[in-house]
């Protein structure tokens, strides 16, 4: 342990640790932009410089290692006029339009320009944005008219993806964020995950909007438009409404859907349950069957794209199910319209997502059954929040409404998809009642929780031994692969969430700053969410959905088989 006094205030620390860290720990402010810890980010933009006694240059508190008895000060004049200086060259060429803009109210440049008092030697105007703007992406925005070059995105892609789909290049002498070859990010191996989205501090990377389809729907007299929120969304959108974190808002969401005027409130989670029931039914069957061995989880389109674009010998080992999402869309066009008397062409099925993903998964050309799209329609946590907000709801103060029933009951086994090892630990509680034709009480699976990239086990089903593995961070399937693991084993079920944490961290989740993510695990909190509910639900297994044993009886059929076969599998090719 050293000593070291930052501001006048002494302070011990341990060795061989920055400046920043120690006075973030301390609870003393310093300026940051670029800084991303967990994806090793710093030294980009200049804003975290120090000023420390008997050197002559300042420097940047993100690099420096602290030393017994350095004395450091974060706010002197000559420091605070270098912060200005760099932010000031910042907005020289950063489009400084705040009123219009989506992140206005969390952006962290901007509240550094606030803090700083900077002003642009000339103002930024951009006439044209054809040449700065990439919309092409039915995922993903690219606003270079909004970029500040601090290199987040790429850092992030790098570390949590491992594919370096996006890069801070050199054109023709100028830097600028671009996709590999600057093409449309859908035609590169980019797995549109929005983890480059998450991480940027301003308005640069942003989701495909469907907000305008989604109000066109409502406004259409002829449409009946029915929504659905996946099980991560419940545990973030009061971060958005500044009521902290960790807190569970799904009675609102349901009372905010109603007054934005969707005409039925479902859940995704009911859709959660279809698919561990057609998962789990391909499970057993392969168990009989002696394999194709692993059977991958299908859930998150991105791991799907990982597959397509990296390991496409995986294919036959993707589960056929499909998605929550786009299993719940096959049902709400065909099920749901014959129990209520309706035509399925005018049938508009919107799902709120955590994910940016989901939505080039929603228009993928192989995702309608006869002719009908499964999902026309999906808008983030964030997007939501913008529309309840632009209708001007208190939505902290609204009083918790209730689900439509048809297709929004769901069981504990549905709420805990959005968490990593929540699809594995659901469709083991469905697994084991099938293959030894009892209702098992213990039903915990808790070797597969927690945060950790790779967690592996071996469960017992119906006397027999599977190995198992749960992979969260596409870049962990890289790592997990090149390990040579599968080689030394035979692993029979996995699941991969390429964002780390599950979909409880995912692209289209509120943005939480670098600062605050070093203070709270933000995976676990929102984790807790889900297992809270899974608690207090009294049905736990998916199979124990009543709602959805109805639509089998009276509809579906078997799982697996037949018209369910049809409606809800699908065989993806490289």
């Amino acid at each position: 342990m050293i000593n070291v006094i930052i501001d006048g205030e002494q302070i011990i620390s341990k060795e061989n640790e920055t400046i920043l860290k120690v006075a973030l720990e301390n609870g003393i402010e310093i300026s940051t932009l670029c800084y991303l810890n967990d994806c090793s980010n710093t030294g980009k933009c200049g804003v975290c410089a120090v000023e420390i006694e008997g050197e002559e240059n300042l420097v940047l508190s993100c690099e420096t290692l602290v030393k017994d008895g350095m004395i450091i000060k974060t706010n002197s004049d000559r420091v605070q006029e270098e912060i200005k200086s760099k932010v000031s060259n910042m907005l020289d060429k950063h489009e400084f339009k705040c009123g219009p803009c989506k992140r206005r109210e969390n952006c962290e440049f901007l509240k550094l320009v606030i803090k700083t008092k900077a002003r642009a030697s000339k103002p930024f105007i951009v006439q044209d944005k054809s040449s700065y703007v990439d919309d092409r992406s039915r995922s993903i925005v690219l606003d270079r008219t909004k970029c500040i070059l601090c290199e987040r995105c790429e850092s992030a892609c790098g570390e949590r993806t491992g594919t370096d789909s996006i890069k801070i290049i050199n054109d023709n002498g100028e830097r600028k964020v671009s996709s590999i070859e600057n093409r449309c990010f859908d035609e590169t191996n980019c797995l549109l995950c929005g983890q480059c989205v998450a991480a940027c501090p301003v308005d640069a990377l942003s989701e495909k909007s469907h907000i305008e389809r989604v109000q066109n729907a409502i406004n259409d007299p002829n449409k009946h438009v029915i929504v659905a929120m996946a099980p991560s969304v419940r545990t973030a959108m009061g971060e958005l409404f500044k009521m902290g974190y960790g807190i569970d808002v799904t009675g609102k969401i349901y009372t905010a859907l109603r007054m934005l005027g969707f005409n039925k409130i479902f859940d995704i989670n009911f859709g959660a349950d279809m698919t561990i029931m057609e998962e789990a039914t391909e499970l057993v069957k392969r168990i009989n069957e002696g394999g194709p061995f692993p059977m991958f989880t299908s859930c998150c389109p991105s791991w799907v794209r990982e597959v397509e674009n990296y390991f496409p010998n995986f294919i036959e080992n993707l589960s056929t199910a499909k998605s929550p999402q786009q299993i719940f869309g096959a049902a709400s066009k065909t099920y749901y319209p014959e129990i209520e008397g309706l035509n399925p062409k005018d049938i508009f099925t919107v799902t709120i997502m955590p994910c940016t993903s989901k939505k080039y998964e929603a228009d993928r050309g192989e995702m309608e059954n006869d002719g009908l799209r499964n999902i026309d329609a999906v808008i983030t946590t964030r997007e939501l929040a913008k529309m309840i907000k632009t209708a001007k709801i208190d939505f902290v103060n609204l009083e918790d409404g209730i689900v439509d029933p048809a297709m929004g009951e769901y069981t504990g086994a549905g709420a805990i998809f959005g968490a990593t090892g929540g699809v594995m630990e659901a469709a083991l509680r469905t697994s084991k009642d099938f293959i030894e034709n009892r209702s098992l009480k213990d039903i915990e699976y808790k070797q597969v929780r927690g945060i950790e990239g790779i967690k592996e086990a071996t469960v017992e089903l119906g006397g027999k031994e599977y190995n198992i593995a749960v992979i969260n961070g596409a870049k962990n399937v890289f790592n997990f692969i090149e390990s040579g693991k599968m080689n030394e084993k035979e692993y029979h079920f996995i699941e991969v969430m390429s964002c780390p944490g599950g979909c409880v961290n995912g692209g289209g989740q509120p943005h939480v700053s670098a600062k605050e993510r070093e203070k709270i695990d933000i995976r676990k909190v929102r984790a807790s969410v889900l297992y809270n509910q899974d608690k207090g639900l009294e049905k736990r297994k998916s199979h124990e959905n009543s709602a959805l044993l109805k639509m089998y009886d009276n509809y579906m059929g078997k799982p697996g088989e037949g018209l369910a076969h049809k409606l809800l599998h699908i065989k993806y090719k490289k």
